[in-house]
């Protein structure tokens, strides 16, 4: 059904589940998976920027690369980027021609088991990001990563 699926990583623990949510459903889809992790605004020169998005590249593939070669998924691009990452991950989905956009609901942990209530459903990416985006998102809830609050 979907053969361009984008996940947003935000590199965290957290991260990792929806990763291979992302993962599982690009195997079973035989689809090509991009990988985003968006470093937001970066001060400095232009060769500093440079240097934080290459750094940040090769953590992105350490992470990820060889759990996506286990299961069989060779098609793959990762893409990291300085800037507004609702805005930048929109854009690459909108060029890429994505289908498909899989993300959590926040860079931090949602709701732990025992947290306030109060705590906002939805981080300011992920927010955003659902008014941007070109395509489907699919927000993969707390209560599917284990050790959360389950739905």
């Amino acid at each position: 059904m979907y053969k361009k699926i984008l996940f947003g990583s935000c590199m965290t623990e957290y991260c990792n589940h929806i990763f291979n949510f992302a993962l599982n459903l690009a195997k079973e889809n035989d689809a090509k998976l991009w990988i985003y992790h968006g470093l937001g605004k970066l001060t400095g020169s232009e060769a500093e920027v440079d240097e934080a998005i290459k750094a940040a590249e090769a953590k992105v593939a350490e992470a990820y690369v060889d759990q996506m070669k286990k299961q069989g998924v060779s098609e793959y691009a990762i893409n990291v980027s300085a800037g507004d990452e609702a805005g930048e991950i929109s854009k690459l989905a909108r060029d890429a021609g994505i289908e498909l956009m899989v993300m959590g609901t926040s860079a931090k942990v949602p709701i732990a088991a025992g947290e306030s209530v109060t705590v906002r459903p939805l981080g300011p990416v992920a927010a955003e990001t659902l008014l941007l985006a070109p395509c489907p998102v699919l927000v993969v809830p707390p209560s599917l990563i284990p050790g959360l609050a389950s739905g």
